[in-house]
């Protein structure tokens, strides 16, 4: 019988120390609420917390991304201003015309390029292009609505290089949402934030310069129901000069301390 009696209370305090150990492994975990998988019953934290993806890219490179659905979250790019979206080569463009036949017994020489026949490599590059009377401005927008309420806290970054044509001193910068024709991007419909003055200071002609701007610094802005991501527009810019180049542009959340 007292070897009964032992082993039940071996029992309980293995038990007890099995309960114990499963409790106090229980108790670590992601104790941040702002994470995706946060654990209320956490105490300690396990290094394991999730979060929302850091950033979205809404251009880099001569292409357009999208954010979640390839289709309708798309984004397209529009110019006010000119009404053409400009690309421009970057310098180190090579540009070989096989073709090119000169003939030097006219004045001027009496040029011909084949544009079948002709090698062009390099990167292209989004440019920010003035009109015949100075103005300029660049948009681009997700083709429906989205929350983006998650990066109120985040910035705006965008990585541009200024054209040698440029001779401007500064531009505006914008975001905002709330576009309600449908059918393609019509500039007038968009309600803006209050524009970002970013001097030109920032940027140089010869590499790109990555410029971040802090959400929370637009004014008069929409992120709850957002489909404008961004924009740089402006005036008393040289006629008709391609004046910034970019080569990325994206939305990043602020990262946990």
């Amino acid at each position: 019988m007292r070897t009964f009696y032992k082993f039940i209370f071996a029992t309980a305090i293995l038990s007890a120390f099995s309960t114990s150990c499963s409790k106090e492994k229980d108790r670590k975990g992601c104790t941040d609420n702002a994470a995706l998988n946060y654990n209320y019953l956490a105490v300690e934290d396990d290094g394991s917390c999730e979060y929302l993806d850091s950033s979205f890219t809404i251009y880099e490179n001569d292409e357009l991304s999208f954010l979640g659905d390839p289709t309708t979250g798309a984004f397209e790019a529009r110019s006010c201003a000119t009404g053409v979206i400009d690309f421009i080569l970057n310098p180190d463009t090579t540009f070989t015309p096989a073709d090119t036949t000169i003939d030097n017994n006219v004045t001027p020489a009496d040029t011909t390029i084949t544009p079948a026949d002709t090698t062009i490599s390099g990167t292209n590059y989004l440019t920010v292009s003035s009109d015949a009377n100075g103005n300029y401005n660049l948009i681009i927008r997700r083709l429906n609505k989205f929350n983006a309420s998650d990066f109120l806290n985040g910035n705006l970054v965008f990585t541009a290089r200024l054209h040698p044509d440029a001779n401007i001193q500064d531009y505006e910068v914008i975001i905002h949402g709330n576009h309600y024709f449908t059918g393609g991007i019509h500039c007038g419909d968009f309600h803006f934030s209050d524009p970002v003055v970013t001097s030109t200071a920032t940027l140089d002609t010869n590499s790109f310069k990555e410029i971040s701007i802090p959400i929370s610094s637009f004014s008069n802005k929409q992120v709850n129901n957002i489909d404008l991501v961004f924009g740089i527009k402006g005036s008393n810019a040289p006629a008709n000069k391609p004046l910034i180049m970019i080569s990325n542009i994206r939305w990043e959340i602020k990262k946990p301390d």
